[in-house]
């Protein structure tokens, strides 16, 4: 597993290097989280590519799951990421439920919720600085599965998870009937 906090330097496919601080994030970062999101909702052309959480729901997260937050050396929020843990009692929040799992099937898997990576710093590999970290975490917690949900229309987000092994095994309208791909890896 990752030790956190930690600051990282990441190139662009420009070769420009930003240093990045990226640690646990909580409660107190509920602002962050709501600001990244606006700006991440009005910069897209294709609104249906993102699920939105309410503010209650990002309370909910950061307090219950493993969420991480990357500032730029600048202070600005570059990116946010939960994971959702395979605890027990299970939570209702755990993809599984997707294809019914059973209870002790849910409590092996692990759901790499989101990720929001601020448009001014796509393309220094946060997203998959994140999914490293996440699936760092959903080991160390004893999860032999990770699923994840994403839009068709955003490659970006599959290809970094096909490039881990992930597999695409359903496709399916989810949050309010946008259309969205569910991967899986086994551990």
């Amino acid at each position: 597993m990752i030790k956190l906090p930690f600051d990282i330097e990441l190139m662009n496919g420009r070769g420009v290097p930003t240093v990045f601080h990226v640690r646990r994030a909580g409660a107190e970062d509920v602002d962050h989280v709501m600001k990244l999101q606006q700006t991440i909702v009005d910069a897209l052309e294709n609104k249906d590519i993102y699920a939105t959480y309410t503010r209650e729901e990002s309370l909910d997260a950061l307090e219950n799951d493993y969420c991480y937050i990357a500032f730029a050396d600048n202070g600005d929020v570059a990116g946010y990421s939960v994971l959702i843990p395979n605890t027990t009692p299970v939570v209702e929040k755990n993809y599984g439920h997707y294809f019914d799992y059973d209870e002790e099937h849910l409590s092996r898997t692990a759901s790499l919720d989101l990720t929001m990576v601020a448009p001014e710093y796509r393309g220094h590999g946060l997203q998959r600085l994140f999914n490293k970290i996440r699936i760092g975490q959903a080991l160390e917690l004893g999860a032999t599965e990770g699923l994840t949900s994403i839009s068709p229309e955003n490659p970006y987000s599959y290809n970094n998870f096909l490039i881990l092994n992930f597999e695409i095994i359903d496709r399916r309208d989810l949050y309010g009937g946008k259309d969205r791909y569910l991967l899986r890896k086994e551990f």
